[in-house]
């Protein structure tokens, strides 16, 4: 089994202080978990991003930093907010 990763100060605060993934992790901080249908739909209705591929591309770099969590059931993606991504609160 592999140590966890550990994420870098300047990695997360790339992370977090980026316009849009700050937007993803505002709306995560909102709910428990989110599927990831219903959080694109939000940011493309919210003229926050336009195409799912930059929503894939930020998503992962969230995840790397180990801001937010994936989960898969039943082939269903769907995302949960990290005590990484929590820093949130202080820029709302």
């Amino acid at each position: 089994m592999s140590e966890p990763k550990k994420v870098g100060h300047a990695q997360h605060l790339k992370a977090v202080n980026h316009p849009i993934r700050r937007e993803m992790l505002k709306r995560l901080n909102n709910v428990s978990s989110i599927s990831k249908v219903n959080l694109l739909k939000d940011l493309i209705d919210n003229k926050i991003l336009e195409q799912e591929d930059v929503f894939d591309y930020n998503m992962e770099f969230l995840i790397q930093a180990q801001c937010v969590k994936k989960i898969i059931k039943n082939d269903q993606i769907s995302y949960e907010i990290l005590s990484g991504g929590k820093v949130i609160e202080n820029f709302s």
